[in-house]
């Protein structure tokens, strides 16, 4: 029995896998292993499968930054459980975030609106502000000596 599988590796170097008992190849070459390498791989892939919620979760109903509160709650739980992976709670975290920035940009948007409205409907005289509203303040010419000490 050889101390190396014969087999070449995909960048053309030498395996260098000891061979498996009772065989010249190493599990990963060995034709006659095939079927317990392909079990192997999916086990493997199963095993670090992200862990997230069945397929027929209900949706949340994400309407207002109360229900945005509400999920990102659900999701902290869900990880603490480990009925989700932390990686697929950063999602749902990041995701909430750009939905929030949403809610805030709309609101904002609806507030410009109602400010523009009452203005658009109001005469152009009652908008603006006499003189005797403000109180002004003298500022001090620059050709005062303490002006000159500040530069």
């Amino acid at each position: 029995m050889k101390r190396h599988c014969p087999c070449k590796r995909p960048n053309g170097g030498a395996c260098r896998a000891k061979p498996t008992a009772g065989s010249e190849f190493c599990f990963f070459h060995d034709p006659g292993l095939a079927a317990d390498r392909l079990a192997a791989q999916q086990a493997g892939g199963r095993r670090h499968k992200a862990a997230s919620l069945p397929a027929d979760t209900a949706d949340c109903d994400l309407k207002n930054v109360g229900d945005v509160i509400a999920l990102l709650g659900m999701t902290i739980n869900q990880v603490r459980r480990g009925q989700i992976d932390p990686r697929v709670s950063n999602a749902v975290g990041y995701l909430a975030a750009i939905l929030l920035k949403g809610f805030e940009i709309g609101n904002l948007d609806r507030r410009v609106s109602d400010i523009e409205m009452v203005t658009r409907n109001q005469p152009q005289s009652d908008l603006l502000l006499d003189k005797e509203e403000f109180c002004f303040i003298q500022e001090a010419p620059d050709d005062r000596p303490e002006a000159a000490h500040a530069h």
